[in-house]
């Protein structure tokens, strides 16, 4: 359901930079997270969880609507901006401080930020990869919404798949018991498809809304 374009037009709509803003405030929020430790039932997962699924939500919202080429911008800005952040975090730990003051908290809270944002660059790249090409496959040959659900619920499973089990070696082998990787892996890539799948209705609702939005927008240029 790519949009009309304006025949040399390459700006950006006002509605396409709020949804890249989103994806990538929920990438560095959920990389943010991630430094902390949470229970699901008997299992153990990270805080990073409740934003992260956001960006695949977005992602299919992008693909659909604006196409592959703004899928993959977004992408990329939010792995510059992830870079970044622990670019700062780190020079913010190593610059002087003041006598009065004890770092400690903020260096144990998220000084480990570099190692999670470097997992989440590998693991991101890795299983958008996945899910992007998987999602443009299903997508050949098939006109507007039709099989939407199962493009979008189909090429995540793949993409969850990949970018968990990277990230969670990447970030925590070493740092938890060997043990608790399994099930962290497995419950996240369960967490993340099952909050993907009952987010679907509203996902569906989001790319038709931003859908019409764009092409009634084109249409009175």
């Amino acid at each position: 359901m790519d949009i009309p374009k304006k025949a040399g037009t390459t700006t950006a709509s006002p509605i396409l930079v709020y949804l890249i803003a989103i994806y990538a405030a929920s990438l560095l929020i959920a990389n943010i997270l991630a430094n902390h430790m949470i229970v699901f039932i008997h299992w153990t997962t990270t805080a990073g969880i409740l934003t992260f699924p956001i960006t695949y939500i977005l992602a299919s919202v992008l693909a659909e609507v604006y196409g592959y080429g703004w899928a993959r911008r977004a992408a990329w800005l939010s792995l510059a901006l992830s870079a970044l952040l622990a670019l700062l975090i780190q020079l913010s730990l190593m610059l002087p401080q003041p006598e009065w003051y004890d770092g400690t908290m903020f260096a144990t809270a998220i000084g480990g930020t570099w190692r999670i944002v470097v997992a989440s660059l590998l693991a991101f790249t890795v299983g958008k990869f996945v899910n992007d090409r998987t999602f443009r496959h299903l997508k050949q040959g098939r006109e507007g919404m039709r099989g939407f659900t199962f493009r979008a619920m189909a090429s995540s499973i793949g993409g969850h798949i990949v970018d968990t089990t990277i990230f969670t070696l990447v970030a925590f082998a070493g740092v938890i018991p060997w043990d608790a990787l399994p099930e962290m892996i497995v419950l996240q890539v369960c967490l993340k498809w099952g909050y993907e799948w009952l987010a679907l209705p509203l996902t569906i609702q989001v790319v038709k809304w931003v859908a019409v939005k764009e092409t009634a927008s084109v249409s009175a240029a």
